[in-house]
């Protein structure tokens, strides 16, 4: 009788089983699909294989970082022998041993023990066996898996405890449907999904009853269960996985409600057997505790992409705020002063503001308010303000800076997306020109206690592409005060639902116009955030303050 290769492999509860080498090439390591899967942190997931050539079979280390070992010599690829040892790095709590011929291992063991004893005892081995792996398999789930990885092994490990040909794990997806996921053989193979013909009668009772089948030898004459019978299947085994979610509800203490997630599905064209009520406890518990573990990689999957977002959200606040001005790149004079601070509510927003000076000597302010918040509107407010400082390096107005970016509106952005903009210049005499195009009236405090209100009737930008801007001019004088600002600061709103309001701002401008530009504006801000008293920023707030000298 030709011999038989195999393992006997002693896991850390004490429990031995037989693994057959039945395959070319078996695959050893800390990976899901393994044919010998091995769950230690210290095993590489493609640590090693054995592998069989004309009858010899080799120990193959596959480049792990802990390496394979036989009796204790670390090897590359080596002929095995019978009785041989094999370690697998520091997985110490792993015992393997290479065997050549099984059947006198089997005869001793059973040896002087009745026909009654030696099933008794059977039975009894293949429990502890059964509850080990089980034990095992749950322990896998501790490790960080990715979904897949989880499915696989679920469905490895119920085929092993249901004595079962094939298993195959559904999901539900976003429709009403089940989606196929993994497949597996008892030889721990993939099945492609047109090689898996399965029993929808089954699957339809599954999921409208929400509760386990198992059917045993199916008579030709059941026509509720004639696709058991065409598939000549003997044993069906079909458990629903459900999804465990607290949900609040008023007055009464959060319940835990079950959401069905999928199936396990296993099957055999051979008889199984009974499935004994401990296994049948055990595929149930397996069912459970893969539903855990789904939810959990879910829930790290989600936590993971949230962290990725939250560094591109980072990064991109970091370009944002590069391409504000800079304490170096403000524009200075003996004339007058100039201070500004932009607040995004998020990572980014749709706030921005400009100071440069121009070649002919005169200075820009520019304050504009993109509709929206986030991202969308960060991109559009980049687009914006490029446009806007190639246009005045141009020599453009700030008539005709509006006209250009009104039209780039429109023509590159969708139609729901507006600016809002103040745009002004600022002569070496005195002169101060600007178009408001949609855009809070800006406060204009003078020296003499006045205040002016700088509007336009000019519409936003973005709405019209045949929209036409003018300029306003007035002169400014020393100690006159120009406090521009975006509706944040404005329609800042405290606990009681109230806003801070024009009037509030217009006062406040008012009573500090004798301070410095950077006073004013530290001022402003500080009173607004105090008004809201630690309630969630709802707008971008953006200000920028021009101190006459």
């Amino acid at each position: 009788m030709q011999s038989t290769a195999c393992l006997h492999v002693t896991d850390s509860f004490g429990i031995r089983r037989t693994v057959p080498l039945l395959k070319p090439v078996f695959t050893i390591g800390r990976k899901v699909e393994s044919d010998l899967h091995i769950m230690s942190t210290t095993v590489s997931r493609d640590h090693g294989e054995i592998v069989c050539e004309q009858g010899i079979y080799y120990l193959v280390d596959k480049g792990s970082k802990s390496g394979v070992f036989i009796n204790g010599q670390r090897v590359e690829r080596t002929a095995l022998s019978n009785l041989d040892r094999i370690t697998l790095g520091g997985a110490d709590e792993y015992q393997i041993q290479f065997i050549v011929n099984d059947q006198s291992d089997q005869l001793s063991s059973t040896d002087g023990l009745a026909s009654g004893e030696m099933n008794l005892a059977a039975t009894a081995k293949e429990k502890l066996k059964n509850l080990a792996r089980y034990v095992e398999i749950n322990q896998a789930f501790k490790f960080s898996l990715a979904p897949d990885d989880v499915l696989t092994l679920v469905v490895d490990a119920a085929i092993e405890l249901a004595g079962a040909e094939r298993g195959l794990i559904m999901l539900k997806g976003d429709g009403e449907g089940l989606a196929f996921k993994v497949a597996r053989d008892n030889r721990r193979n993939n099945v492609e999904q047109r090689d898996f013909a399965l029993s929808t009668r089954v699957v339809r009772e599954v999921l409208a009853e929400n509760r386990t089948v198992i059917l045993n030898t199916t008579p030709a004459n059941d026509q509720q269960m004639q696709s058991v019978y065409n598939l000549s299947l003997q044993t069906v085994i079909c458990i629903p996985l459900h999804q465990f979610q607290m949900q609040a509800t008023v007055g009464v203490t959060s319940m835990l409600q079950r959401k069905l997630l999928g199936i396990l599905y296993l099957d055999s064209r051979r008889q199984t057997g009974h499935l004994s009520q401990t296994n049948s406890r055990l595929l149930d518990s397996l069912a459970f505790e893969a539903s855990k573990a789904l939810e959990n990689a879910r829930l790290l999957h989600e936590e993971q992409e949230k962290q990725r977002l939250e560094r591109e959200f980072e990064m991109a606040q970091s370009v944002q705020v590069a391409l504000l001005p800079t304490s170096d790149s403000t524009p200075q004079s003996k004339y007058f002063e100039l201070a500004a601070q932009s607040l995004p509510c998020r990572y980014v927003g749709g706030d921005f503001y400009d100071l440069m000076a121009l070649q002919n000597g005169g200075t820009v302010l520019t304050l504009c308010d993109v509709s929206g918040k986030g991202i969308s509107a960060a991109l559009l407010a980049s687009v914006a303000q490029g446009v806007i400082e190639a246009q005045f390096y141009a020599g453009a107005s700030p008539a005709g800076v509006a006209t250009t970016l009104n039209r780039v509106v429109v023509n590159r952005s969708d139609a729901n997306r507006f600016i809002t903009m103040f745009c002004s210049v600022l002569g070496d005499d005195g002169n101060f020109s600007w178009v408001n195009a949609g855009h809070n009236p800006s406060i204009l405090a003078r020296q003499t206690g006045e205040i002016e209100m700088l509007s336009t009737n000019s519409l936003v930008l973005g709405a019209f592409d045949f929209a036409e801007y003018c300029v306003t001019n007035t002169r400014l004088l020393p100690g006159d005060v120009v406090f521009i600002f975006s509706d944040g600061v404005t329609e800042a709103t405290n606990g009681s639902d109230q806003m801070f309001g024009d009037q509030r701002l217009q006062d406040l401008v008012r009573r500090n116009k004798d301070r410095s530009a950077q006073e004013i504006k530290d001022l402003v801000m500080s009173e607004v955030l105090a008004f809201t008293s630690g309630e969630p920023q709802g707008d971008d707030i953006t200000v920028v303050v021009l101190k006459m000298k």
